[in-house]
Protein backbone atom coordinates (compact mmCIF):
# COMPACT_ATOMS: atom_id res chain seq x y z
CA UNK A 1 0.00 0.00 0.00
CA UNK A 2 1.33 3.44 -0.97
CA UNK A 3 2.24 5.49 2.08
CA UNK A 4 0.64 8.99 2.24
CA UNK A 5 2.85 11.95 1.50
CA UNK A 6 3.95 13.58 4.76
CA UNK A 7 6.19 16.58 5.33
CA UNK A 8 7.02 17.65 8.87
CA UNK A 9 4.76 20.42 10.16
CA UNK A 10 7.47 21.81 12.44
CA UNK A 11 8.91 25.03 10.98
CA UNK A 12 12.70 25.35 10.88
CA UNK A 13 15.00 28.22 9.92
CA UNK A 14 15.96 28.52 6.27
CA UNK A 15 14.42 26.64 3.37
CA UNK A 16 11.51 24.40 4.49
CA UNK A 17 11.88 20.64 4.32
CA UNK A 18 10.28 19.16 1.23
CA UNK A 19 11.43 21.95 -1.08
CA UNK A 20 11.86 21.00 -4.75
CA UNK A 21 9.66 17.92 -4.30
CA UNK A 22 7.05 17.95 -7.10
CA UNK A 23 4.81 15.71 -4.99
CA UNK A 24 4.49 18.49 -2.41
CA UNK A 25 3.57 21.08 -5.04
CA UNK A 26 1.01 18.73 -6.63
CA UNK A 27 -0.48 17.90 -3.23
CA UNK A 28 -0.98 21.60 -2.48
CA UNK A 29 -2.63 22.22 -5.85
CA UNK A 30 -5.01 19.29 -5.36
CA UNK A 31 -5.89 20.36 -1.82
CA UNK A 32 -6.53 23.93 -2.98
CA UNK A 33 -8.82 22.78 -5.80
CA UNK A 34 -10.89 20.75 -3.37
CA UNK A 35 -11.14 23.36 -0.61
CA UNK A 36 -11.54 26.48 -2.76
CA UNK A 37 -14.35 24.86 -4.74
CA UNK A 38 -16.16 23.69 -1.62
CA UNK A 39 -15.76 26.74 0.63
CA UNK A 40 -14.55 29.66 -1.50
CA UNK A 41 -11.18 31.35 -1.68
CA UNK A 42 -11.64 33.76 1.24
CA UNK A 43 -13.02 31.11 3.60
CA UNK A 44 -9.99 28.82 3.23
CA UNK A 45 -6.74 29.61 5.01
CA UNK A 46 -3.27 28.66 3.87
CA UNK A 47 -2.96 26.50 6.97
CA UNK A 48 -6.10 24.55 5.99
CA UNK A 49 -4.71 23.91 2.51
CA UNK A 50 -1.42 22.74 3.98
CA UNK A 51 -3.16 20.50 6.51
CA UNK A 52 -5.28 18.88 3.79
CA UNK A 53 -2.15 18.31 1.70
CA UNK A 54 -0.30 17.10 4.84
CA UNK A 55 2.61 19.44 4.29
CA UNK A 56 4.31 22.30 6.12
CA UNK A 57 2.32 25.58 5.67
CA UNK A 58 5.59 27.28 4.69
CA UNK A 59 5.48 25.26 1.47
CA UNK A 60 2.67 27.46 0.08
CA UNK A 61 4.93 30.50 0.25
CA UNK A 62 7.94 28.49 -0.93
CA UNK A 63 6.26 27.18 -4.09
CA UNK A 64 3.61 29.83 -4.80
CA UNK A 65 4.55 32.99 -2.86
CA UNK A 66 1.30 32.80 -0.87
CA UNK A 67 -2.35 31.88 -1.36
CA UNK A 68 -2.89 34.25 -4.31
CA UNK A 69 0.00 32.59 -6.11
CA UNK A 70 -1.43 29.16 -5.36
CA UNK A 71 -4.76 30.18 -6.89
CA UNK A 72 -3.00 31.63 -9.93
CA UNK A 73 -0.97 28.45 -10.39
CA UNK A 74 -4.16 26.36 -10.24
CA UNK A 75 -5.70 28.29 -13.11
CA UNK A 76 -2.50 28.55 -15.14
CA UNK A 77 -1.87 24.82 -15.01
CA UNK A 78 -5.48 24.05 -15.97
CA UNK A 79 -5.70 26.44 -18.94
CA UNK A 80 -2.17 25.74 -20.21
CA UNK A 81 -3.52 23.78 -23.24
CA UNK A 82 -5.60 26.82 -24.26
CA UNK A 83 -2.70 29.26 -23.95
CA UNK A 84 -0.38 26.88 -25.79
CA UNK A 85 -2.81 26.56 -28.67
CA UNK A 86 -3.47 30.30 -28.79
CA UNK A 87 0.26 31.09 -28.80
CA UNK A 88 0.75 28.67 -31.70
CA UNK A 89 -2.11 30.32 -33.61
CA UNK A 90 -0.47 33.72 -33.25
CA UNK A 91 2.71 32.39 -34.80
CA UNK A 92 1.16 30.81 -37.88
CA UNK A 93 0.25 32.55 -41.12
CA UNK A 94 -2.54 30.30 -42.37
CA UNK A 95 -6.14 30.31 -41.16
CA UNK A 96 -6.39 30.25 -37.36
CA UNK A 97 -8.50 27.44 -35.96
CA UNK A 98 -10.92 29.46 -33.83
CA UNK A 99 -13.25 26.49 -33.52
CA UNK A 100 -10.41 24.24 -32.38
CA UNK A 101 -9.40 26.79 -29.75
CA UNK A 102 -12.97 26.99 -28.43
CA UNK A 103 -13.22 23.20 -28.30
CA UNK A 104 -9.97 23.02 -26.33
CA UNK A 105 -11.25 25.62 -23.88
CA UNK A 106 -14.54 23.77 -23.33
CA UNK A 107 -12.75 20.47 -22.81
CA UNK A 108 -10.49 22.13 -20.23
CA UNK A 109 -13.59 23.35 -18.40
CA UNK A 110 -15.17 19.90 -18.57
CA UNK A 111 -12.02 18.29 -17.17
CA UNK A 112 -11.71 20.91 -14.39
CA UNK A 113 -15.25 21.47 -13.04
CA UNK A 114 -13.85 23.58 -10.20
CA UNK A 115 -12.97 26.41 -12.62
CA UNK A 116 -16.52 27.68 -13.36
CA UNK A 117 -17.43 27.77 -9.68
CA UNK A 118 -14.28 29.63 -8.73
CA UNK A 119 -14.74 32.06 -11.62
CA UNK A 120 -18.25 32.95 -10.44
CA UNK A 121 -17.35 33.16 -6.76
CA UNK A 122 -13.94 34.83 -6.86
CA UNK A 123 -13.65 36.64 -10.22
CA UNK A 124 -17.08 37.57 -11.61
CA UNK A 125 -18.63 38.43 -8.25
CA UNK A 126 -18.40 42.21 -7.56
CA UNK A 127 -16.44 41.54 -4.39
CA UNK A 128 -14.43 38.65 -5.80
CA UNK A 129 -11.12 38.27 -3.99
CA UNK A 130 -9.20 37.22 -7.08
CA UNK A 131 -10.58 39.64 -9.67
CA UNK A 132 -7.62 42.03 -9.87
CA UNK A 133 -5.03 39.25 -9.91
CA UNK A 134 -7.03 37.41 -12.59
CA UNK A 135 -7.23 40.51 -14.78
CA UNK A 136 -3.55 41.32 -14.36
CA UNK A 137 -1.97 37.88 -14.68
CA UNK A 138 -4.39 35.79 -16.76
CA UNK A 139 -7.10 37.67 -18.64
CA UNK A 140 -4.70 40.54 -19.26
CA UNK A 141 -2.46 38.13 -21.19
CA UNK A 142 -5.09 35.90 -22.76
CA UNK A 143 -7.63 38.46 -24.03
CA UNK A 144 -5.29 40.62 -26.18
CA UNK A 145 -3.90 37.48 -27.82
CA UNK A 146 -7.38 36.23 -28.65
CA UNK A 147 -8.46 39.61 -30.00
CA UNK A 148 -5.39 39.73 -32.24
CA UNK A 149 -6.28 36.33 -33.71
CA UNK A 150 -9.91 37.37 -34.26
CA UNK A 151 -8.86 40.66 -35.90
CA UNK A 152 -6.52 38.78 -38.21
CA UNK A 153 -9.27 36.35 -39.19
CA UNK A 154 -11.68 39.19 -39.93
CA UNK A 155 -9.09 41.00 -42.06
CA UNK A 156 -8.38 37.77 -43.96
CA UNK A 157 -12.08 37.27 -44.73
CA UNK A 158 -12.38 34.09 -42.69
CA UNK A 159 -14.82 35.72 -40.27
CA UNK A 160 -17.62 38.17 -41.01
CA UNK A 161 -16.38 41.67 -41.79
CA UNK A 162 -19.10 43.34 -39.69
CA UNK A 163 -17.97 41.72 -36.44
CA UNK A 164 -16.48 43.75 -33.60
CA UNK A 165 -13.31 41.86 -32.52
CA UNK A 166 -13.69 42.60 -28.82
CA UNK A 167 -17.37 41.65 -28.71
CA UNK A 168 -16.61 38.52 -30.71
CA UNK A 169 -14.15 37.51 -27.98
CA UNK A 170 -16.86 38.09 -25.37
CA UNK A 171 -19.27 35.88 -27.32
CA UNK A 172 -16.70 33.15 -27.77
CA UNK A 173 -15.84 33.08 -24.07
CA UNK A 174 -19.52 33.23 -23.07
CA UNK A 175 -20.53 30.34 -25.32
CA UNK A 176 -17.68 28.27 -23.92
CA UNK A 177 -17.94 29.13 -20.22
CA UNK A 178 -21.60 29.65 -19.38
CA UNK A 179 -22.80 26.09 -20.11
CA UNK A 180 -20.42 24.83 -17.42
CA UNK A 181 -21.45 27.56 -14.96
CA UNK A 182 -25.09 26.59 -15.44
CA UNK A 183 -24.57 22.82 -15.64
CA UNK A 184 -25.50 22.07 -11.99
CA UNK A 185 -28.92 23.65 -12.73
CA UNK A 186 -29.44 22.80 -16.40
CA UNK A 187 -28.66 19.14 -15.76
CA UNK A 188 -31.55 19.03 -13.26
CA UNK A 189 -34.19 21.25 -14.85
CA UNK A 190 -33.45 20.61 -18.53
CA UNK A 191 -31.96 17.13 -18.32
CA UNK A 192 -28.65 18.17 -19.88
CA UNK A 193 -26.49 15.07 -20.07
CA UNK A 194 -23.28 15.37 -18.01
CA UNK A 195 -21.71 12.12 -19.19
CA UNK A 196 -18.65 12.24 -21.42
CA UNK A 197 -20.83 11.74 -24.48
CA UNK A 198 -23.25 14.40 -23.30
CA UNK A 199 -20.48 16.94 -22.78
CA UNK A 200 -19.15 16.27 -26.28
CA UNK A 201 -22.68 16.80 -27.65
CA UNK A 202 -22.84 20.09 -25.74
CA UNK A 203 -19.52 21.18 -27.23
CA UNK A 204 -20.72 20.32 -30.75
CA UNK A 205 -23.90 22.34 -30.19
CA UNK A 206 -21.98 25.39 -28.97
CA UNK A 207 -19.57 25.17 -31.88
CA UNK A 208 -22.46 25.20 -34.37
CA UNK A 209 -23.88 28.30 -32.70
CA UNK A 210 -20.49 30.00 -32.65
CA UNK A 211 -19.18 29.20 -36.10
CA UNK A 212 -22.41 29.72 -38.00
CA UNK A 213 -22.69 33.08 -36.32
CA UNK A 214 -19.17 34.37 -36.97
CA UNK A 215 -18.02 32.61 -40.14
CA UNK A 216 -17.97 34.57 -43.38
CA UNK A 217 -21.26 34.05 -45.28
CA UNK A 218 -19.93 31.60 -47.81
CA UNK A 219 -18.57 29.32 -45.07
CA UNK A 220 -21.65 29.63 -42.85
CA UNK A 221 -24.00 28.76 -45.72
CA UNK A 222 -21.95 25.76 -46.82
Amino acid sequence: MTRPLRVALVRRPGRPRGGNDPRVRDALLEAARTLFLRYGFRAVSSRQVAATARVNPAMIHYYFDGKDGLYRAMLESAIAPVLTRLTAMLGQQETADIEGLARTYMRVLAANPWIPGLMVREVLSPDGSFRQVFIRDLAGRFAPMLRTVVEREIDAGHLRADLDPSLTCVSLMSLALFPFISLPISSRVLGVDTSTGGIEALIEHQMRLLMHGVSARGKADA
